[in-house]
């Protein structure tokens, strides 16, 4: 009898130890936080933290573009000096050209000391911004520009605040009618020092 009742006395005790013990961790559970022993030594906690920013290259700056909105056709405008006429490619006149003081000009193009590019002549393919070309009539033109007015060769329209537009007829007649063609446009300067500007 006393050898089961210390059978009894064992297995309880040891299911009594069972409750109390502390249960063995699992495998990949989350770290938990012990108190402080009595020793002194506090338990170090390490955090780590990714932190993902997107870098971006800053735009670079962009080159300022200086727009000539002069008046003129293609890289040509009114009021260009001759020397960056001549630097752009776009004539090869030079001062000793034939011409009057302080003026030279060609088939193409007028241009003096004073005032730079005074006409350019329209090439015969060319269309002016209101879609006047060699061959337009003048009705055609006065539509158009409805502020152009006749002048002993044609019509001419003023545009923008410096130039105008001339829209040349056949020289045969004393007087152009609707019907008629043009046959050269140039545009020309308003303030002008050569004479050769208006040929």
């Amino acid at each position: 009898m006393k050898r089961s009742i210390v059978l009894v006395t064992i297995a309880a005790a040891l299911g009594l130890a069972a409750c109390t013990s502390t249960p063995a961790p699992e495998q990949n559970a989350a770290p938990v936080a012990q108190a402080p022993s009595d020793t002194g030594a506090s338990p170090s906690t390490v955090v780590t933290e990714v932190v993902t920013e997107t870098v971006t290259n800053p735009p670079k700056p962009q080159a300022v573009v200086n727009v000539d909105t002069r008046l003129g056709y293609g890289a040509l405008k009114l009021g260009m000096t001759l020397e960056e006429a001549r630097a752009a490619g776009l004539t090869d006149l030079t001062w000793d050209s034939p011409g009057e003081a302080g003026c030279v000009a060609d088939d193409k193009v007028a241009i003096s000391k004073k005032y730079g590019v005074e006409r350019i002549t329209l090439p015969a393919d060319a269309e002016t911004s209101g879609g006047i070309r060699v061959g337009s009539t003048f009705a055609e033109v006065k539509t158009a520009y409805p502020n152009a007015s006749e002048y002993r060769a044609g019509w001419s329209a003023t545009v923008g605040s410096n130039a105008t537009y001339s829209f040349q007829g056949s020289s045969k007649l004393d007087h152009l009618a609707d019907t008629d063609k043009v046959v050269l446009i140039k545009i020309g300067a308003i303030n002008v020092h050569c004479a050769m500007a208006f040929l």
